[in-house]
């Protein structure tokens, strides 16, 4: 309604110009009606208004000629003064005004609006300014993370100046986003709330009246699901018992978190510990606080070398994710585990200190000499030797 009764004061200012208005019809004016009405004429008014018709006796009366009909529609509309008789076509054709026909463009569709279109170019005068534009048209959203991205087209009349600007509004709520060309972003909506939206279009006239809305969308968080291995760390050495441990998190729920070694299958780690870091990162995903899996691990059991460890996430919905890390283990000569406990002697040793690191040279272990590294572990909570010469 809000467009129609700008188009109808548009037409007023028009009759109210009289005969200082001097008549000049837009040279697109025949060329749309060739593209956009004609075919519209020849389909839904000729029937009645032809010479014998039932509408023979208006001053409506058409032919099969495009340039005909364009004349025809000219003198009507523009007769006693430019743009006098155009709302009384725009009237005749969604049924009013006593239109015998009835209903042949229903008021509001995409007809309707090449036909309104139409008796503008018909109307124009050389006093005739801007207006404001049309309603954009095709408009559809999509939504995100307590927004939604809302797209258009531009509206075919742009009121005779450029558009700077449009604003894509919500229903429920009048949240707005504006943009200089589609689409336009809304953010600050509510998660779960169902929502469509209207789109205006703005040019130095002001704004435009709004579109039909989109189709409705809901608002969610994002989808989570990470698997995180943070020891072994990649690219550590380690020779004795260390930690296996990491976190996992899925919005659909944590089924069971598998532990490979070098490609094999080796156990499922327990998981549920409480990580308070991991759900505060996390508040959207129930049970974040409590995603961590931990063991304590023989890597003196795998060969001296590198070694490849990877952490097999399994989510409630049937999806899989992994994270891997690299990391090398080194081992005695003598045997894979020092039972005896009186087979270390550093009697004859020395030891150097750099940093977090000691270096022991001359040890006698398992009756065999060899010099040690040892790194702080911070994880751990103590030394590990990372080096065995």
């Amino acid at each position: 309604m809000t467009r129609i009764c700008s188009r109808i004061t548009g037409l007023f200012t028009l009759l109210a110009l009289g005969a200082a208005g001097v008549a000049a019809q837009s040279p697109e004016a025949e060329s749309y009606y060739r593209d956009n009405i004609h075919a519209i004429v020849t389909s839904k008014c000729i029937d009645c208004h032809i010479d014998g018709g039932r509408a023979g006796y208006t001053g409506l009366l058409f032919t099969n000629s495009a340039p005909g009909n364009h004349d025809v529609f000219d003198e009507f509309v523009n007769s006693p003064t430019p743009g006098a008789r155009a709302d009384t076509v725009l009237s005749k054709i969604r049924g009013a005004s006593g239109h015998g026909g009835g209903v042949q463009v229903s008021q509001g569709s995409a007809e309707y609006q090449k036909f309104e279109r139409y008796m503008e170019l018909l109307s124009y005068t050389q006093n005739t300014g801007p207006s404001v534009p049309g309603a954009p048209s095709n408009v559809s959203a999509t939504a995100g993370n307590q927004s939604a991205t809302v797209s258009f087209s531009a509206p075919s009349d742009n009121g005779g100046a450029a558009i700077t600007s449009y604003t894509a509004t919500s229903n429920p709520g009048d949240v707005s986003g504006s943009c200089a060309a589609s689409p336009c972003s809304v953010t600050g909506l509510t998660n779960g709330t169902a929502y469509t939206f209207t789109v205006t279009a703005t040019n130095e006239m002001g704004e435009g009246p709004a579109s039909a809305a989109s189709s409705s969308v809901i608002p969610v968080p994002p989808s989570v699901f990470r698997v995180a291995l943070e020891e072994p760390v990649n690219g550590e050495i380690h020779s004795g018992v260390g930690n296996l441990r990491g976190w996992a998190v899925a919005s659909s729920g944590i089924t069971k978190v598998e532990i490979f070694i070098d490609g094999v299958y080796e156990f499922d780690a327990p998981y549920g510990a409480v990580r308070g870091d991991v759900g505060g990162a996390f508040p959207d995903v129930e049970n974040a606080t409590n995603s961590g899996y931990s063991l304590s691990y023989a890597y003196s059991l795998l060969s001296a070398g590198e070694h490849t460890i990877t952490a097999v996430a399994h989510s409630e919905s049937g999806a899989i994710k992994e994270r891997s890390n690299t990391f090398t283990v080194v081992k005695f000569r003598s045997s894979d585990y020092i039972t005896d406990p009186n087979a270390v002697d550093l009697n004859e040793a020395s030891c150097s200190l750099e940093g977090d690191e000691i270096e022991v040279v001359d040890s006698m272990i398992d009756g065999l000499i060899y010099d040690l590294k040892l790194k702080w572990r911070t994880a751990e909570q103590g030394f590990e030797i990372i080096e065995v010469r």
